[in-house]
């Protein structure tokens, strides 16, 4: 068996899913544009999945639009409550 990623293997929901969180970790580490693309690429890519929970794709498509802020640089993280 070959641990070779192939171009037509698909992650799952859950792992694209696991994917966007790191990256959300990321971002809340070190906040830049380029990251905030990565996250919103990822949300994309969740969104776009029939396979994935409608919630999940709901929550991740609405997302879209508050990240595209942050890529742009028109807000900083804020601190949580």
């Amino acid at each position: 068996m070959s641990t070779d990623c192939s171009e037509n293997a698909e992650a799952s929901p859950s792992t694209l899913a696991a994917a966007t969180l790191f990256v959300m970790t990321r971002f809340a580490e070190r906040p830049c544009p380029e990251v905030a693309q990565m996250v919103i690429r990822h949300l994309e890519v969740v969104a776009d999945d029939e396979r994935a929970d409608p919630l999940m794709r709901e929550v991740c498509g609405a997302l879209i639009n508050r990240w595209t802020l942050h890529a742009v640089g028109d807000i900083s993280p804020r601190p949580a409550h």
